[in-house]
């Protein structure tokens, strides 16, 4: 029995004749009639009976052109997938926190690729979850940010995945706040400045807390006086909308420079970045790969990319 075949059983249950099927394939009748009998003898039934009225299905024809119908779709469906990714010539994939320079990398290559076609993917994920796909070879890249304590704490996950952490920078960490906040106009930001106000975090599943992706360690203080607030969300468009909207605040290492991005200049919107006064250290970012598997073209392209929109993190602006 081939998939030929089963394609033979589908178009004579459609047109409910042997001739007109023969016609719509380009064959004889008789070669049809001799590929579908060959299928019955295989599965041991009867799959058409002829009447008066043309070509019926038997009970178990039925049942089998069900069957024949999900095999033909389930064979389209891999040819279109792996012939349409062969013929966009490009592929390419990185899972990353939630980082806009990472993003902004990814934006730079799409615009580099050649617009004949490609299929890429940038993905944006918990840190566990850019172990196992980097690990399992689902992204070539991962990028991540985290502090020198956190890199030590990992590097257990690092080994167990065959995975290296390459460095690429080591920037500051600034407080996102909106520009009506009360401590707006602060020039520093210390934690007991900030334990007021409720603290936007990315969820990280069940992980352990030193997979955080905020390198911000918030703790109530030590009076207890005054409770802890956390507001947990899972991506950036609603972690920046929700900072926007209230007096909620952030940490991360972007964007210090991010007023040069007309979204935020918007009068209603605009958010201001203060330096976190305390943090004993800097935030390393830098790139996950696979132990001993080359980077392809474009992986290395992509690095260099992130390489220029990380420094451009560097360059000091003023706020419009």
């Amino acid at each position: 029995m081939t998939l030929q075949n089963l394609r033979y059983v589908i178009e004579v249950a459609n047109s409910r004749s042997f001739s007109k099927a023969a016609q719509s394939l380009f064959m004889t009748q008789s070669a049809l009639s001799a590929a579908i009998k060959d299928v019955e003898e295989e599965l041991g039934i009867a799959i058409f009976k002829r009447t008066n009225r043309g070509v019926q299905l038997t009970p178990d024809g039925e049942d089998c052109l069900k069957h024949c119908k999900e095999i033909v779709e389930r064979a389209d469906y891999l040819s279109i997938r792996y012939q349409s990714r062969l013929a966009a010539r490009t592929y390419f994939s990185v899972s990353c926190q939630r980082l806009p320079f990472a993003a902004r990398a990814f934006n730079a290559l799409i615009e580099a690729l050649d617009p004949a076609g490609y299929d890429v993917a940038i993905r944006e994920t918990e840190t566990m979850h850019i172990l196992h796909d980097v690990s399992r070879e689902r992204s070539e890249i991962g990028v991540i940010a985290l502090t020198e304590k956190q890199r030590s704490l990992i590097n257990k996950a690092l080994y167990l995945h065959e995975l290296t952490f390459t460095e690429l920078a080591r920037l500051n960490t600034y407080v996102f706040l909106r520009k009506r906040h009360p401590l707006a106009e602060r020039d520093a930001l210390s934690l007991q400045d900030l334990l007021p106000y409720p603290f936007v975090t990315y969820d990280q599943d069940q992980a352990p807390s030193y997979y955080s992706e905020e390198s911000l360690p918030f703790t109530p203080a030590p009076d207890g006086r005054l409770p802890l607030k956390n507001i947990h969300v899972s991506d950036r468009a609603t972690k920046m909308s929700v900072i926007r909207s209230t007096d909620a605040f952030s940490v991360g290492v972007d964007l210090p420079n991010f007023n040069r991005d007309i979204y935020f200049k918007r009068r209603s919107t605009e958010l201001v970045a203060i330096p976190f006064a305390g943090q004993p250290e800097p935030i390393l970012v830098g790139v996950l790969t696979r132990n001993g598997h080359a980077l392809t073209p474009l992986g290395e392209r992509y690095i260099g990319l992130l390489r220029e929109h990380i420094e451009a993190l560097r360059v000091p602006t003023n706020p419009s």
